[in-house]
């Protein structure tokens, strides 16, 4: 097979244009919403977890966010599970899909694509050869995918117009980059991961990056039957360079303009939170610390004096004290004792008249 450039086929209708629409919209919402570095950071880290549990459970991980979460902590008690282990692996691919989205000068290209596979499938089989090519045939329920020795002329293929197409929306673009790695199936294993991670990466390198807070991956999981379905009903039955992407699209930038409703919603909110927050330990004199640990609180549902002490930098025992503090105002409740302590975020309408935290 040559290597001439990879040629998409689709055609922007009118739901495909609605779509785009409201992405550029929220767009603009997310990159013009004041947020401080600091809660950026947070926010960041918890879509970290968001990402990584929605991809994994797309092909059949148990965990739920709070559980990876937990793991990503640094919350692991004994042998790690194969669940465990593919989300921790999804987490150093999306660091790592973070870095390359800063590296202007590296290309997105094959070697990208196969590193990106190589960390979602690090720890598997040597069978699966991480981040090689296939050797062998290879079908996904009904779908047979590229023959494995078109599969290296297919990529070259690929990543050609990867880094030399700069005439598609970049929306569009990285919906089919997506699709396209699903279809070739390059890998033994993690394609979808690898697919889903392409996306995300290609979307932080464009002027659509949400400032690195999009999950797509979360909505994803929570379309999975309609994900599948809009692959199926583009791809058809095997593997054919002239497929028709349109199908898919629509639904491809269906589910990205509902994360990026999802996200400002969400930013919205904590801006809301952040402010009252702010409102109520001013009127109360209790110490403005006091306002990153509950928000850090309400964003991930709970809060250790580890993640306190990280977020405040204060010492153990200031930690202990605030914490304490906290929870006889009614601010946050605790469950376990001593180093097992996890606290709990309560509504601030509840907050009790009496106590004051100290300084």
């Amino acid at each position: 097979m040559n290597d001439s450039i990879f040629q998409p086929h689709y055609t922007i209708t009118p739901a495909i244009e609605r779509n785009l629409e409201g992405i550029g919209r929220n767009q603009w919402l997310i990159v013009n919403m004041l947020l401080m570095p600091k809660h950026q950071a947070w926010l960041h880290r918890d879509v970290q977890v968001r990402r990584s549990s929605g991809t994994t459970r797309i092909e059949g991980a148990a965990l739920d966010e709070t559980a990876v979460r937990n793991l990503a902590s640094g919350g692991m008690v004994g042998k790690v599970t194969e669940d465990e282990q593919a989300n921790l692996n999804a987490i150093q691919a999306y660091d790592f899909i973070d870095f390359i989205s800063e590296q202007e000068d590296i290309p997105v290209d094959e070697l990208v694509i196969r590193q990106l596979n190589r960390y979602f499938i690090a720890t598997a089989s040597e069978m699966l050869t991480p981040g090689v090519y296939r050797k062998g045939s290879i079908s996904v329920g009904d779908f047979r995918t590229a023959d494995q020795g078109d599969v290296p002329g297919l990529m070259r293929s690929f990543a050609l117009w990867l880094r030399e197409d700069e005439i598609v929306d970049p929306v569009l673009k990285a919906g089919i980059a997506h699709l396209h790695l699903v279809a070739i199936h390059p890998f033994s294993d993690g394609n979808g991961r690898t697919a889903r991670g392409l996306e995300t990466l290609l979307l932080q390198r464009s002027p659509f990056g949400f400032r690195k807070l999009l999950s797509t991956e979360t909505v994803f999981l929570n379309l999975k039957d309609d994900y599948f379905s809009a692959i199926g009903r583009t791809l058809g039955q095997e593997f054919s360079q002239g497929y028709d992407a349109t199908p898919w699209l629509e639904f491809s930038t269906r589910v990205m303009k509902t994360a990026s409703d999802d996200l400002v919603a969400m930013t919205t909110d904590w801006n809301r939170m952040m402010q009252q927050g702010h409102d109520l330990w001013a009127a109360k004199g209790w110490p403005p610390r006091h306002v990153d640990g509950y928000a850090c609180a309400v964003q991930t549902g709970q809060i250790t004096r580890g993640d306190y002490m990280e977020i405040t930098g204060v010492s153990p025992a200031t930690a202990s004290r605030d914490l304490n503090d906290m929870v006889n105002v009614g601010i946050l409740r605790v469950e376990g004792k001593t180093r097992t302590r996890v606290y709990y975020p309560l509504d601030l309408e509840s907050v009790n008249s009496g106590g004051q935290p100290g300084e």
